[in-house]
């Protein structure tokens, strides 16, 4: 992706179309069929291998029936995208509203962090068979997808520190830069998977969140 297409993916994301809306907020049952069935798809062979006509056969609905719920390929796309993403914040926010501490809640919203990007299939596919699609918009044009997920990372960290209390600048900048770290090492969990950082037990990531993320976040 050029950097234009990687913020373009992003404003689809932060504002995305009406009619995409619609249909992962308020899925019926076949549209849910559409959507389970183009994940599937797409984690066998990647999105752009990955035809409506496969589509329609996997989901077990006709042609006319799928192209009336999404009108083409992109906006099929796009309701996946949405409906992922949505997954993982709604997902984070629940593990951080846990912790009835601070560290529970970074602990918690680590573990789910971790486990998502770990054992996402669709992620790992498209890593895997299309890099030249995706890698770009994690490394070297990743800006857009920065700023999108350093907001959400800051929002759950004002809310499990400060909660409805007002903020002074200080105290954003070092939730702002607590979140932008936190997001760019998550990024690098993504592109290399590989790591000595212990992460795989709940006193494991404890450890971790204690002795780095803590102090990290409190300043």
């Amino acid at each position: 992706m050029t950097s234009s297409r990687t913020a373009e993916f992003v404003r689809r994301l932060v504002d995305p179309d009406p009619a995409v809306l619609a249909q992962v907020d308020n899925p019926d049952e076949i549209t849910a069929r559409i959507l389970r069935a183009t994940l599937e798809q797409a984690e066998l062979v990647g999105m752009r291998r990955s035809t409506m006509e496969d589509v329609a056969r996997r989901s077990g609905v006709g042609r006319a029936t799928l192209y009336r719920r999404f009108p083409t390929k992109a906006a099929l796309t796009d309701a996946i995208v949405l409906a992922e993403a949505r997954r993982f914040m709604e997902g984070s926010s629940q593990a951080h509203a846990r912790g009835d501490t601070l560290e529970d809640s970074l602990v918690y919203g680590t573990v789910f962090s971790v486990t998502f990007m770990r054992e996402h299939a669709l992620l790992k596919k498209l890593l895997h068979t299309e890099p030249e699609t995706i890698l770009p918009s994690l490394t070297i044009d990743a800006g857009a997808i920065l700023d999108f997920a350093t907001e959400h990372s800051a929002a759950l960290l004002r809310n499990d520190i400060y909660g409805e209390a007002a903020t002074t600048l200080a105290q954003e900048r070092q939730l702002r830069t607590a979140a932008e770290l936190q997001t760019r090492l998550t990024l690098s969990f993504i592109v290399t998977p590989h790591t000595s950082i212990k992460l795989e037990t709940i006193d494991d990531t404890r450890e971790f969140v204690r002795t780095y993320l803590l102090p990290m976040v409190t300043g």
